[in-house]
């Protein structure tokens, strides 16, 4: 049986009034699919239109672990996607797919919501139906796992803990050895396990910091019952409570786990710091999917601010800066993946391969909270000069759409102009490839400066053995012709780590940064001295924290060395995080990279010092590598 049954649907419409009926009447739209079109996908798909079929017939389901729960047909006369537009957010419930070529008459939601405002009687068919259907256990079970994860969206703090909550809970008595508790830990993947008494009371709990400061630090047997380590007494909290409710608990108990109860006042399980720090990133996998179900640009204009506020939160709760940046590179190429499909669609089937790059720092894939365009595009070589002239047209223009769709999501324009939407920068291959070999052969400044941007580059969309070719002949062309790395050295040195003699930060003495210094420039040695080393060897990642691991596993650098430089570079972009978290919620600007030594803790400041002085080692190692002098 359908979910809008045709007896119900036309009882529905019987309730408009003439005046109504001919505001729907003027409202319709036909539309015609395909057997076997996917018209909406189940959580992914966003629902702009009510769906009533006038010829043929769709199945719909609801899809979970290889089954379908919840399916049936619908026939001519039912309607689809009302109750996901009323009570689903417009988020589709159910996947629908035509059996057969299928005619739909569509009525936009504006002119829908407008009828069920102004008629009571049509829009309690929808309610009616809603309740119907929330009978249904499976049904009410894919509306409350849809309402949850929309729950998500809503500032972090403000959520109970029951939004983030998974009952997991591992248990053992007080007699159990510490051996046989790690082994259970470890079988359930727990970082602690609650120990009770022969009367099944909860004792207390050991936590795996318990198992390293107590039985490793202070060499008790593991054969000891665990009873001796255990920590009393357990802190709880009810899943009720709101979710600042538990991080105040932790910080102000000094604790990493909590127990949480339920209404009967059963222990269900623990939630950790990291259970927190982890579950409020997971609302950006969900802007993530609103970006893929966008159907056009308005509903992607500027999403980037979006991001900013998600992921206020997790930075300033201590999620790692390399998990952060992972997070913003996959939303940009979530953006940008829409943003050139918008693009094709408006401009047309491309006249030959083609693919979209990153540089810069989203080509390193090290975008922070600032948002602008470094991006190119490289299309394949045409034997024909007329046809190669016509792909440049059509390419310019793809790219200018490109770049000013990206800059309505908030990817604001580069004010170097070093974007696709720039002829220069939007060519054939084999112009690139020349590109390259000027570059690198010329080695003036300003072809320095090019190839600083352009070599950090990343296929992003389309076809990638393009950009793939151009890195292979960017590698092999630097390997004959050395003075290009001794040249790239020299210019690397000209960005200075901002700390002078006896440890005293340089800093802006004037101006609207007067007493701080730019982080992002004090990060470019470490960068600089990553890429010269990864083009000297052949790299192809372009990541830093990747160049560096590559480095290490080729032995180019010590063990030391490798570690020194990522403990130092995942501070420098943390302390970068927490600046422009710092100008967005406290000084209510644009975010920047400004840093006032000032401000910073004593701790902070001898880091800054000690990573600086270990910068200025680098490069003179970086000096003598690749000019022989010391």
């Amino acid at each position: 049986m359908s979910l809008e049954s045709e007896k119900k649907a036309a009882f529905a419409f019987s309730t408009l009034s003439k005046s109504e009926e001919q505001t729907l009447y003027n409202a319709f739209s036909y539309e015609k699919y395909k057997k076997g079109t996917l018209v909406f996908v189940q959580e992914i798909s966003r629902v702009e239109k009510l769906f009533i079929i006038s010829k043929g017939s769709v199945a719909y389901y609801f899809e979970q672990d290889n089954t379908q729960p919840l399916k049936g047909t619908l026939l001519p006369g039912d309607c689809f996607g009302g109750l996901s537009i009323l009570f689903n957010d417009a988020m589709a419930i159910h996947t629908l797919r035509p059996l057969e070529e299928t005619v739909f008459l569509t009525i936009d939601t504006t002119a829908f919501a407008g009828l069920c405002k102004k008629n009571k009687g049509f829009r309690e068919y929808f309610t009616n139906e809603f309740g119907r259907c929330m009978l249904n256990k499976t049904f009410a079970h894919i509306i409350a796992r849809q309402v949850l994860n929309k729950a998500l969206n809503l500032p972090f703090f403000n959520q109970p803990i029951s939004a983030i909550f998974r009952p997991n809970i591992a248990t053992c008595t007080d007699l159990t050895t510490i051996h046989e508790a790690a082994l259970k830990m470890s079988k359930h993947n727990s970082s602690a396990i609650l120990v009770k008494s022969d009367t099944h009371e909860i004792q207390g709990i050991v936590t795996d910091a318990d198992l390293r400061e107590k039985v490793l630090a202070q060499n008790i047997s593991p054969l000891a019952p665990v009873s001796e380590i255990l920590s009393a007494p357990l802190m709880s909290i009810s899943s009720d409570s709101q979710v600042f409710e538990a991080f105040l608990a932790m910080i102000q108990k000094d604790k990493r786990h909590l127990a949480v109860y339920g209404k009967s006042g059963d222990i269900s399980g623990i939630i950790t710091e990291k259970d927190l720090i982890s579950a409020q990133t997971r609302s950006t996998f969900l802007l993530i999917k609103s970006i893929k179900a966008a159907q056009t640009m308005a509903e992607l204009e500027n999403i980037h601010s979006k991001l900013e506020i998600m992921l206020l939160d997790p930075i300033r709760n201590g999620a790692s800066a390399e998990y952060i940046t992972r997070l913003i590179t996959t939303f940009s190429d979530a953006i940008i993946d829409k943003v050139i499909t918008f693009s094709l669609a408006e401009a047309g089937p491309p006249p030959c391969k083609f693919v979209f790059l990153t540089m810069g720092s989203e080509g390193r894939e090290e975008q922070t909270l600032i948002s602008d365009q470094d991006n190119a595009l490289i299309f394949e070589d045409l034997g024909n000069i007329e046809a190669v002239k016509s792909a440049k047209t059509y390419f310019d223009h793809l790219s200018q759409l490109i770049c000013t769709r990206l800059d309505m999501a908030g990817y604001q324009f580069c004010d170097g102009d070093n974007m696709a939407q720039n002829p220069k920068w939007c060519q054939p291959l084999s112009v690139w490839k020349q590109n390259f070999t000027r570059w690198i052969r010329t080695g003036n400044p300003e072809d320095l400066l090019y190839s600083s941007i352009f070599f950090d580059f990343r296929g992003t969309w389309g076809e990638i053995h393009l950009s793939d070719s151009l890195k292979t002949y960017l590698l092999n062309s630097i390997q004959g012709w050395s003075g290009f790395l001794r040249h790239l050295t020299e210019n690397a040195l000209y960005f200075r780590p901002p700390i002078g003699r006896f440890g005293k930060f340089l800093v802006d003495s004037e101006g609207e940064n007067k007493d701080a210094f730019d982080i992002k420039q004090a990060m470019l040695p470490l960068i600089d001295f990553t890429r010269v080393y990864a083009l000297k060897n052949k790299i192809t990642q372009t990541n830093t924290l990747t160049r560096l691991f590559r480095l290490y596993t080729k032995n180019i650098l010590t063990n030391k060395e490798y570690h020194d430089i990522v403990q130092s570079y995942n501070y420098l972009m943390d302390l970068r995080f927490r600046r422009q978290i710092t100008t967005i919620m406290d000084e209510e600007t644009k975010p920047d990279n400004y840093i006032n030594p000032g401000n910073l803790s004593y701790l902070d400041q001898q880091m800054l010092r000690e990573i600086f002085k270990m910068t200025e080692k680098l490069q003179q190692k970086l000096h003598y590598d690749f000019t022989g002098i010391a």
